[in-house]
């Protein structure tokens, strides 16, 4: 029992060498497969590393070509551009010349027709300075002439009333201060108080007579006494006052029966 025990374990012990002989063998066939992979793909990359700088290359020679391209483009451009610029400096430098010898040409047209105006109004006003009165201008100045010399002796005549009216006034002035004294005293009728006789002077009919024969005497005694030149008013008088009441002036003198009058 021992020994087939020990030859079971012995035959377990082979099998399960060859296994992993087998096992060993297949992970080195597996491992030489992979490594040959890896050459490949060594391979590829090299290849493709080789390609793309080749790729590289030429797009970088690429890339110069066309920023040259681009540089002769943009040059020729500026060209044409300093060519087109040229000519355009040049059209309106002539259209500038053009415009300014029209100006001038203008301007030179518009002073001779100012001279010509010129004279031409001088001729005018010289003309309008001598030329003849018309007849309307010469009955318009008659008339006016007319009129002036109207007013003149409408003017003439108002001052000489004014002065006859002062001289009047004055005059009257100084001859009721000769009747009636400077200061006369107005004297009131009483109807009350009886009458002593029927034929006696205006005097003693008024109730202030005394007042006013006393006056009268006062007047006759002291004639040689000097007077005023003027009436004094009555105190407490609405009615008198000290200046002239212009706000009723004397009457107008007649005016002329017949009178001219223009309106314009």
């Amino acid at each position: 029992a021992p020994l087939k025990r020990k030859i079971c374990l012995e035959r377990e012990l082979l099998t399960c060498i060859s296994d992993l002989q087998e096992e060993v063998t297949r992970r080195k066939n597996h491992i030489a497969d992979l490594d040959h992979e890896i050459h490949t793909l060594n391979e590829n990359i090299s290849t493709l590393t080789k390609e793309l700088e080749l790729k590289g290359k030429e797009v970088l020679k690429i890339r110069s070509e066309a920023n040259q391209q681009i540089r002769a483009h943009e040059q020729d451009l500026c060209k044409k551009h300093e060519r087109d610029m040229a000519e355009l400096n040049a059209l309106h430098h002539r259209e500038t010349q053009n415009m300014l010898s029209d100006f001038n040409k203008a301007q030179e047209l518009l002073k001779d027709k100012i001279s010509a105006l010129q004279i031409l109004l001088e001729g005018t006003e010289e003309k309008f300075r001598n030329r003849e009165s018309r007849p309307e201008d010469l009955q318009m100045i008659a008339e006016l002439k007319e009129m002036v010399t109207e007013r003149e002796t409408l003017v003439k005549k108002l001052v000489d009333d004014k002065k006859f009216y002062q001289l009047e006034l004055v005059n009257r002035e100084t001859n009721f201060n000769k009747v009636f004294n400077t200061s006369p005293n107005v004297g009131v009728i009483n109807p009350l108080i009886k009458q002593k006789r029927k034929n006696d002077k205006s005097a003693n009919r008024f109730s202030s007579s005394p007042n006013l024969r006393a006056n009268a005497e006062a007047s006759g005694a002291g004639s040689s006494q000097p007077q005023p030149s003027r009436l004094q008013p009555i105190p407490n008088s609405p009615i008198h006052q000290l200046e002239l009441n212009t706000s009723k002036p004397l009457p107008p003198p007649t005016p002329p029966t017949e009178s001219k009058k223009f309106m314009r």
